[in-house]
């Protein structure tokens, strides 16, 4: 009998039209994510036929728990891998991409071993993605799913065209970056401390009154913030005024409850971001109200997420005027977790429009493709792939791992393990 490892020989000699199968593995943190996405190498359009996650109960722990992040991974990404392919009888696998990093080692081991497996088993390629070069990819994908059935054959039709920003924001990261081609992401501003996200959840645990923190079905406390600043939705957004100018922008926001809230970072126009100091404030005014009220809690909530916001915001107008070339980017993409906040889209599009950057396009996924997903690992694996690259089998994960081609690691294409397709 011909052994299967055989068909890896046979890609390249398949026709370009043939639908095209790749199997996303997502495990950074603590979601088990698995989808089956299908391609062509000469259309536009995208389907996913299959796409799921199973995230680990952490709520006893107030926050994502190692150990019980890890368990979750063992126990649900070998059956949801099993679900995939028999939710498709007589589908075929052309490329296996699983998440090498960044994230949790442990839990990014657990997705590469079985992405390895399955890559050998099947005898197809394996491609090892960046999680937040996945991210950032996450509208082009979108593109391709929204693309028409009769689309043209064209993949130049997959929107947002480099180069574009991207505004990365999430419980473990907070980047303003300069995506200027598939594997080249400059960083323009990092977070100095901890990520926006994670400065969200954790405010929300002092906010959030104790029924409300008690019936979240998840860690994701900041979520349940948005919903509690705003409990009618997007129309309880319409009293906010952005900020005209730089002066008040970093002008401290004054309550009438009594306290107020500086902005991070005011005092410079230094490309960072700085969340840690909100933490403390938050802690701070609601020790000094023992008996807090639910009005000042929603205020509060809402007065912490309009500093938060219109910080990361400054930094992308601080960078659009020092930079000019910038502005040849006409896209601006906000992917990540906190691409779900709808104050935030609020917050991004009033300070874009106010300050002279009206015609710039903002784009974020929908909310099943903000959060982790599998669907932008396989979505990035099968650009990377397209484009030549292939991960070795003998790679390890990568804790840490930057997008930046000019960083220590030499970003995306700098770290050892990739291998150049022959044509």
């Amino acid at each position: 009998m011909r052994p299967r490892w055989t068909s890896r020989a046979r890609i390249s000699l398949r026709p370009a039209s043939r639908r095209f199968t790749t199997l996303g593995i997502e495990t950074s943190c603590d979601d088990t994510c698995v989808a089956l996405l299908t391609t062509s190498h000469s259309s536009p359009r995208a389907t996913l036929p299959f796409h799921k996650k199973s995230t680990s109960d952490n709520r006893s722990f107030r926050g994502v728990y190692p150990p019980t992040a890890l368990a979750g991974h063992a126990s649900s990404l070998a059956n949801l891998v099993s679900e995939a392919l028999s939710s498709c009888p007589g589908v075929r696998l052309d490329l296996v991409a699983v998440t090498r990093g960044p994230g949790m080692s442990a839990n990014l081991a657990e997705g590469l071993a079985l992405g390895k497996g399955l890559s050998v088993a099947w005898g197809v390629p394996l491609v090892g993605v960046h999680h937040m070069q996945a991210h950032a990819l996450t509208p082009r994908l979108v593109s391709a799913l929204d693309a028409p059935a009769a689309a043209a054959e064209s993949l130049e039709e997959i929107a947002p065209s480099f180069p574009f920003l991207t505004l990365l924001v999430s419980g473990g990261h907070t980047q303003l970056v300069h995506s200027r081609s598939l594997a080249d992401h400059a960083i323009l501003a990092n977070s100095a401390n901890i990520a926006i996200g994670d400065a969200l959840d954790k405010c929300a645990r002092l906010i959030l009154p104790p029924d409300v923190l008690a019936s979240c079905p998840d860690v994701m406390y900041a979520r349940a913030l948005e919903a509690f600043a705003f409990p009618i939705g997007e129309d309880g957004m319409g009293s906010y005024s952005p900020p005209l100018k730089r002066a008040d922008e970093i002008a401290p926001t004054v309550s009438p409850h009594g306290w107020s809230l500086c902005p991070p970072l005011a005092a410079t126009r230094r490309m960072a971001y700085e969340f840690a100091a909100l933490e403390s404030r938050v802690q701070s005014i609601v020790s000094d109200l023992p008996s807090i009220s639910v009005p000042q809690r929603r205020d509060l909530a809402i007065d912490i997420m309009k500093v938060a916001f219109e910080h990361l915001v400054g930094r992308v107008l601080i960078a659009l005027e020092e930079d000019p070339s910038l502005r040849a980017a006409s896209t601006l993409v906000v992917s990540g977790g906190v691409a779900c906040n709808k104050f935030l889209m609020k917050v991004l599009r009033s300070m874009l429009d106010a300050r002279g950057y009206g015609g710039m396009r903002v784009v974020a996924p929908p909310v099943e493709l903000c959060t982790d997903n599998a669907a932008m690992i396989a979505w990035a694996g099968w650009e990377m792939y397209r484009a030549g690259y292939e991960t070795a089998l003998d790679v390890t994960v990568l804790k840490k791992w930057g997008v930046d081609p000019s960083g220590k690691d030499g970003g995306i294409l700098g770290v050892e393990g990739w291998k150049r397709r022959q044509a």
